[in-house]
């Protein structure tokens, strides 16, 4: 019962910033496109950069980014629809993987150029190419890199992250991307998982593409993990590996239930709207990490790393997309 309780005051706090991004969504809509999602990462990095963040509230805010996202994905899945999913064809697939392994070398050769440890500039990639914070917490033992490496990446990935999101949601209003083709483009390029969903989202006919596309990356976490493992191991042994992310299975077969037609229309409404709801205290909490004076006090050569790498591949991606999707 202990360990609940200490969870208890940061999910509140983390849920009254989502009321007030849900109101002020409504309240600005009539004048400004911007999503509860967007201005929830906004308000969060403005809270945690100016007022700060009580200690207690810590965990809390841990358990909304780690666990509530997982269980927004997996209810998502209720929503997802087969038949837009099939249309894109296995050309998205290929994308993924090609995208991924061309960011991640692209990130360790600019990082030699750059003069950035090898091993932080695999994070950074690994950060940028699959699922943010998360992937970059997963490789981080398996090719044994420095803890400090491990939270600067995961701090200059969060904050690229949120900027993007910020930027997709502003392009989705302009750019003349069907619904399809940004959807495609915000979950193959975007660093988190919650990023992608984000700005995804922004557009209604897109969130359930950009969601596919994105777990598809996610999925990649175990091979790269693997490769890594074995690229950076020096001392014979077997390379160490990132666990399964069963949550992209639970997704799926979530979905197959949902196109079933066994569940009411009812229950499925709720169940998608508890994961909207989930993803956007997700989103709040990512935004609450997101420690500007720790990105500029280690280091800007990681940053123009960071950056350089989602400005690449964000523009290549958004014109392969416009010219073969």
């Amino acid at each position: 019962m202990e360990n609940i309780k200490k969870y208890i005051p940061g999910l509140i706090f983390v849920f009254c910033i989502s009321v007030v991004s849900k109101l002020m969504n409504e309240w600005m809509s009539p004048s400004i496109q911007l999503e509860a999602l967007t201005i929830g990462i906004i308000l969060g990095m403005i809270i945690k950069n100016t007022l700060g963040v009580k200690e207690s509230f810590n965990p809390g805010i841990q358990v909304s980014l780690k666990k509530l996202l997982k269980v927004g994905i997996i209810l998502l899945g209720f929503k997802m629809n087969f038949s837009a999913i099939a249309n894109l064809g296995p050309r998205v697939l290929v994308m993924v993987v090609i995208f991924v392994f061309i960011a991640l070398t692209l990130s360790i050769l600019l990082g030699k150029a750059l003069k950035v440890n090898t091993k932080l500039a695999a994070l950074v990639g690994v950060g940028s190419c699959i699922c943010g914070a998360a992937a970059i917490v997963a490789v981080t033992p398996c090719i044994d890199a420095k803890e400090e490496d491990s939270v600067l990446a995961v701090s200059i990935i969060s904050f690229l992250g949120a900027i993007g999101v910020i930027m997709y949601s502003s392009i989705s209003v302009v750019s003349s991307m069907t619904d399809m083709q940004y959807g495609i483009w915000s979950g193959v390029s975007l660093q988190g998982v919650a990023h992608a969903l984000a700005a995804a989202f922004a557009r209604e006919g897109s969130g359930e593409i950009g969601t596919f596309v994105k777990m598809a990356r996610v999925l990649m976490l175990v091979p790269v993990s693997i490769i890594l493992g074995f690229v950076f191991n020096t001392s014979g042994k077997e390379g160490k590996r990132a666990s399964f992310p069963m949550y992209v299975l639970y997704f799926i077969l979530v979905g197959v239930i949902a196109s079933l037609g066994i569940l009411p229309i009812y229950f499925l409404k709720k169940l998608t709207t508890l994961s909207s709801w989930c993803i956007l205290m997700a989103m709040i909490s990512m935004g609450l990490m997101v420690n500007f004076k720790t990105i500029k006090d280690k280091g800007l050569q990681v940053i123009l790393l960071g950056s350089t790498i989602f400005l690449t591949l964000s523009v290549t991606t958004y014109f392969i997309i416009l010219k073969f999707f």
